[in-house]
């Protein structure tokens, strides 16, 4: 079985689909595939890694080309070859993020994180909303399985885009990943912090969690809060109430963080908050556990299904009751111990070899009825 995978924004995105994509092929590779692993990476972006740092078998192929997205499907219409003919012919391809490119003769599958773009929920805008939808709707058209991370976004793609259930999978995501660059020694921090790791939205709720984190400082915590992640739709909006917030001096924004620096600031963290509105997955949470890092998310049903009994939950849009867990958390050390092993073992049923297993699972049932 031959596997071609659109390996685009594993070479240029460091976060989100990039990070998923790196991974699985990751794990794929592991997995003794050799010549049977064939990785599409034709952009003309540069890449913003080494190969070594992709961490692929030595003998994975990568078909690499500087070479413009948008000249992909007029090159294959006017050659009559598609993707799979140009990586050398393949059983099986899948679309790793939500743009189609023009497959000819292998099955097709693809992954819909969420159906998040069709909802009001202030992450993008309508323009690039409505892109988004025509780019999935595409996708799953042609697609003999469509893979989701969890039962929650399953259900949400059958009801928002009718796919039939018996061409969905639940394929959950690994966590894994961040633990490769756990330092050997945790330093205590100087000031203890509350962390949270997300692209700066609406969706992701930052404004409740200041509100939470003002009513802290004024019951006399003495702890910062660290965001980390860069601007999304909608930050400056954010950037205006923190500049407006009477705990806006124990705020530190960090746009940027290296993979090599984020594990460690997972661990040093008193509490990890996750705020979220929606979601389709919630990785973000899932590494803070792996790290050590005692949990508190939005009572929303993805993040229920992911974190189950390892963390506390509190009502997306309820600043009071927020603050009230992670008091609770920063303030019983007993209760904080609790989270953080019942999170690593939470986080341990998630990695990146068991998605890459679920996956070929999957592939090798669709070939058969090929014939």
């Amino acid at each position: 079985m031959r596997i071609g995978l659109d390996y685009r924004s594993a070479l240029v995105n460091r976060e989100g689909i990039g990070r998923a994509t790196r991974e699985l092929a990751r794990a794929l590779a592991g997995f003794g595939l050799e010549d049977d692993l064939r990785l599409f990476g034709w952009t003309l972006r540069r890449s913003a890694f080494e190969r070594s740092e992709l961490g692929l078998d030595e003998r994975t192929r990568l078909s690499r080309l500087r070479f413009p997205s948008r000249w992909i499907e007029p090159l294959c219409r006017l050659s009559r070859r598609g993707i799979d003919d140009l990586l050398g012919g393949v059983d099986i391809f899948h679309h790793a993020q939500p743009v189609r490119l023009p497959v000819r003769a292998a099955r097709e599958t693809c992954v819909v994180y969420d159906c998040i773009w069709a909802r009001e929920t202030g992450s993008i805008s309508k323009d690039a909303a409505r892109a988004m939808e025509l780019a999935i709707r595409e996708q799953v058209e042609h697609a003999s399985l469509v893979f989701a991370p969890t039962r929650t976004a399953l259900d949400d793609i059958h009801r928002v885009l009718g796919v039939p259930l018996e061409r969905l999978r639940v394929v959950p995501l690994g966590c894994d990943h961040v633990l490769r660059h756990m330092p050997g020694t945790l330093v205590a921090p100087r000031t203890p912090y509350v962390l949270i790791v997300s692209r700066v939205d609406g969706r992701k709720n930052h404004a409740t969690l200041l509100a939470a984190f003002e009513i802290l400082v004024r019951d006399g915590l003495p702890h910062r809060l660290i965001i980390a992640g860069p601007d999304g739709h909608g930050a400056l909006d954010f950037e205006a109430l923190l500049a407006r917030s009477s705990a806006r001096e124990r705020v530190v924004r960090l746009k940027q963080v290296p993979d090599a620096d984020l594990s460690a600031l997972y661990a040093g963290a008193a509490a990890f908050a996750f705020p979220s509105l929606d979601e389709g997955f919630g990785l973000p949470p899932l590494e803070a556990m792996a790290c050590g890092a005692p949990v508190v998310a939005s009572d929303i049903a993805c993040l229920r299904e992911v974190l189950g009994e390892a963390a506390l939950f509190a009502p997306a849009l309820d600043a009071g009751a927020l603050a009230r867990e992670l008091r609770a958390v920063l303030l019983e050390r007993e209760l904080a111990e609790d989270l953080v092993a019942r999170g690593r073992v939470r986080a341990r049923g998630f990695t990146w070899r068991m998605c890459a297993a679920d996956m070929l699972a999957a592939w090798r049932e669709l070939l058969p009825a090929r014939g």
